[in-house]
């Protein structure tokens, strides 16, 4: 197998190695991090004193909640008083919610954080229950009264979370059932916490040997990592004694996919759905031309796909690609060696250079204020997040180690914090919150500008390649991977919603059949991966992935509103952000300039796609030269 660049590239951007060298990035003892390197929740409470002071506070307010149940037909005035009091409640929550969670996140060995999160869970069951008459209540009322009502300037200030609750009143079932529907959300939940316990503690993986001789135990957790070494043989063994192990399970794993797959059929039928695809679509106001639109348009261009494929098989020099060999960079990964410091200074000129001083402005109080959490540590959660209140601010999680990748993360978040922030600033608590349709949105757009900010910067055709190797890499697993997952979905649910069997043997069938169709014929196929739909978890939130790739087309066409006229598409760009959920998800994008019902959005990112393994091609063939 050919390597590109064997020996490791340094980018000319990054500062000197003497400055990474001063920064320590592993912290054993989280008390000795510097604290300005960790992120201040006292913003949220106090002391955990202040947090059990607003717990027993919120709990003593649930019973007053209760005084409304069965009154809301009464008058305009009750109505308005049980809305302020459910949103005085949810926010209260949320509080409460994230000081707890983010306290947890920090050191999963804390006995004490744990305890605090785990009352928080059994207080929202509690706010869950005693909340849960309210939708019930206004979906009954009266076409003409409602409409009466809403005339009024203090029930007119929920406009359109009413909206929301009219447009879904033939879904909305009595007051009865939807106490019983809140509490059989354990049952609910059942097939994804099997499918947790048997993955997590009960399937003894295989071993394989190392390159080395050494055994590995070959982990769901580690398999991504290995999918990128070098030994050709070693990642062979892994990935058919993995997905080998899958489908020796299959049975077990079908069954309890197949609860989930019939436990959503049951919930959209129980709301007067025909699919579970039309329930979930339904909850964002999103038409099914979209995803229609999303899928057709992919497969459209399947031709960019299938090139891809023999790109990669020619590349790295293989008679044939199979599944394992997708994740082997085409060249060994660019060191690179940022301090945080330095690569806040970077974001910060891209904030400024692209979005203006209100951006940049949000980002540099990010740091200043203590928002961000920024080294790994000893039980610290991995990964990266941004999470935060509208009573305080949002906060971001980053486990940070110096590499490119790390900076573009810092962008990324960086988005979700700006969204968060700008809808908490211009929209009332029960309007800040934005869907899942939108939550990616405003990330994967600052990623892609991003892109066009380093590639201006960077001097060689090494760091070039290394840009375009992570574009293809970010679309190809962000974009198109959640297509080929949300199409399994729909064809899985098809199963059950015309009564027919779920088995491991129909599951596999399509799953194999989705890899052939979506790469093409230079993908040998091996048969183990047919069992494939076992490893991903996010099945067992029924049509969950596809937002992933509807917020990476419309972020990307954003991107591209913002090359073509930048005033105009930085201001659309804005206006979306600060929308929040004050409207449904489709207008809010379209106060960006993005419709997503256009097949044209989805063509930008193939068009993308396209232009970038173009690009890359004539660098690839220069490189074995």
């Amino acid at each position: 197998m050919i390597r590109l660049f064997a020996p490791l590239v340094v980018l000319s951007l990054l500062a000197t190695s003497a400055y990474a060298e001063e920064e320590k990035r592993y912290y054993e003892d989280r008390s000795e991090i510097p604290v300005e390197r960790t992120w201040d929740l006292t913003d949220i409470f106090e002391s955990v004193d202040a947090w059990n002071a607003a717990f027993d506070e919120l709990d003593a307010m649930l019973p007053k909640m209760e005084q409304y149940k069965g009154r809301l037909a009464e008058s305009p005035d009750v109505l308005v008083e049980a809305l302020e009091l459910q949103f005085d409640i949810a926010e209260r929550l949320d509080s409460i919610w994230v000081y707890s969670g983010q306290n947890k996140d920090v050191d999963t060995s804390n006995a004490a954080a744990q305890e605090l999160y785990q009352r928080r869970g059994a207080l929202a069951a509690r706010v869950q229950s005693a909340t849960s008459f309210v939708e019930p209540e206004i979906a009954a009322l009266p076409d003409d009264t409602l409409k009466k009502w809403r005339k009024k300037k203090a029930v007119k200030a929920y406009d359109h979370y009413l909206d929301n609750i009219v447009r879904s009143k033939p879904s909305i079932r009595s007051a009865e059932v939807e106490e019983l529907l809140a509490g059989a959300s354990q049952l609910i939940g059942a097939p994804r916490d099997i499918y947790q316990n048997l993955t997590v503690a009960d399937i003894e993986w295989p071993k394989v040997e190392g390159a080395d001789g050494e055994e590995i135990t070959v982990t769901p957790a580690i398999y991504a990592s290995l999918m990128t070494d070098d030994d050709r043989e070693l990642r062979r063994r892994v990935a058919l004694a993995l997905f080998g192990t899958y489908t020796a399970y299959g049975n077990t794993m079908a069954g309890t996919y197949g609860a989930s797959v019939q436990k959503d059929v049951w919930l959209a039928r129980t709301r007067g759905f025909d699919t579970a695809i039309e329930h979930r679509l339904f909850d964002t106001n999103v038409p099914p031309e979209v995803l229609e639109t999303l899928v057709s348009t992919v497969h459209e261009n399947s031709e960019v796909l299938h090139r891809y494929a023999e790109f990669k098989r020619d590349v790295l020099g293989l008679d044939e690609l199979h599944v394992y060999d997708f994740y082997v960079p085409l060249m060994d990964e660019v060191e690179s060696d940022y301090t945080f410091d330095e690569a806040y200074d970077l974001a910060l000129e891209f904030w400024e250079m692209y979005y203006g001083e209100e951006y940049a402005a949000v980002g540099r109080r990010a740091k200043a204020e203590r928002w961000i959490d920024v080294y790994p540590g000893a039980n610290k959660r991995g990964g990266a997040y941004a999470w935060g209140t509208c009573e305080a601010h949002p906060y971001m999680l980053l486990n940070w180690t110096g590499q490119l990748e790390d900076v573009f993360t810092l962008v990324h978040e960086m988005g979700h914090v700006i969204h968060t922030y700008l809808s908490c600033q211009e929209q009332p608590y029960h309007q800040a919150d934005y869907t899942l349709f939108v939550a990616e949105v405003a990330s994967v757009a600052s990623e892609a500008l991003f892109m066009d900010f380093m590639m201006e910067r960077v001097e060689t055709d090494e760091e070039r390649m290394a840009l375009h190797e992570k574009f293809l890499r970010s679309a190809t697993g962000t974009f198109l991977r959640q297509v080929f997952f949300h199409e399994f979905e729909i064809k899985a649910h098809a199963l059950a919603e015309s009564g027919e069997a779920i088995t491991a043997g129909t599951l596999g069938e399509i799953y194999g059949q989705q890899w052939k169709d979506y790469f093409g014929p230079a993908l040998a196929l091996d048969e183990e991966y047919e069992a494939g739909w076992s490893r991903i978890p996010h099945f067992y939130r029924a049509y969950y992935v596809w937002v992933y790739a509807t917020s990476f087309a419309a972020g990307q066409a954003i991107a591209e509103n913002v090359r073509q006229n930048p005033k105009k598409g930085v201001k659309g760009y804005l206006d979306m952000l600060k929308l929040g959920g004050s409207v449904y998800p489709m207008d809010a994008l379209a106060a960006a300039g993005v419709d997503m019902n256009d097949p044209e959005v989805i063509r930008t990112v193939m068009r993308r796609y396209d232009e970038t393994l173009t690009s890359l091609a004539p660098l690839a063939e220069k490189a074995k030269e």
